[in-house]
């Protein structure tokens, strides 16, 4: 098994048997030896070639079936490397920016795919950030997965923002969390149904309050129907 795994990878790779020895800094007799079964490498110069390879041990002896590294090949990094000296120091600059962008967007994705997830409900309808939207007082929801926090395991229920008026905190298509309650503290961000209309607001007493400029408050009379739903506890 060890030497057909060995010598598919090194195809895979783009290299020739003597290639492979040299850059091990092996004879082409002994390299080639491993590949035909006549010889097995101690343990040093097995991790040698795992980490030349880019692959796990347990790949390497047929343990695993799949890579988990997904190394670049030796040869495509050997072109990265040419690609890079000719660059000039704000191309260089560039790519550098670029990078570790990029390695920070795969960094989250990583844990956003590995953290544990719940199952909570969601409304199906959006509550406004903006000017007003009705929010459904029925049964019309829809089950999410969100990742497992303190605050998803504290939340009644979810909501989707439509609008901007909460901006800077709270941003058009954000989804967030509601525990439910009938009053919230001044001061709060809560979910209010206002003559029908649900609106994500701070709780000012007398008015719900918009935390973008851009928009006026919501003076609350004695002549208009108002429902707390709940408290804004965080957001997915």
């Amino acid at each position: 098994m060890f030497e057909n795994r060995l010598q598919k990878i090194r195809e895979e790779r783009g290299l020739t048997v003597r290639q492979t020895a040299e850059a091990l800094e092996l004879p082409y007799t002994t390299y080639n030896n491993y590949e035909k079964n006549s010889r097995e490498p101690n343990g040093q110069l097995l991790c040698s070639i795992a980490d030349f390879f880019g692959v796990s041990i347990d790949y390497l002896l047929g343990r695993t079936p799949e890579n988990p590294k997904q190394a670049i090949p030796p040869r495509e990094v050997r072109t990265l490397a040419e690609q890079w000296k000719r660059l000039d120091s704000h191309g260089r600059k560039m790519i550098s920016i670029v990078l570790e962008a990029e390695l920070q967007r795969c960094m989250e994705q990583e844990q956003e795919e590995s953290a544990p997830v719940i199952t909570i409900k969601s409304s199906m309808y959006r509550v406004s950030a903006g000017t007003g939207f009705f929010l459904d007082e029925g049964d019309s929801w829809e089950e999410i997965q969100v990742q497992d926090t303190p605050e998803a395991r504290q939340a009644d229920f979810a909501l989707t923002i439509c609008g901007d008026s909460m901006e800077p905190i709270y941003h058009n298509g954000d989804i967030v969390l509601v525990k439910q309650a009938e009053a919230v503290r001044v001061g709060e961000i809560g979910i209010f149904v206002v003559d029908g209309d649900g609106y994500i607001k701070k709780f000012g007493g007398d008015r719900l309050i918009s935390l973008n400029s851009a928009y006026s408050d919501i003076v609350l009379s004695h002549d208009s129907y108002v429902r707390c739903c709940g408290k804004v506890i965080g957001r997915v």
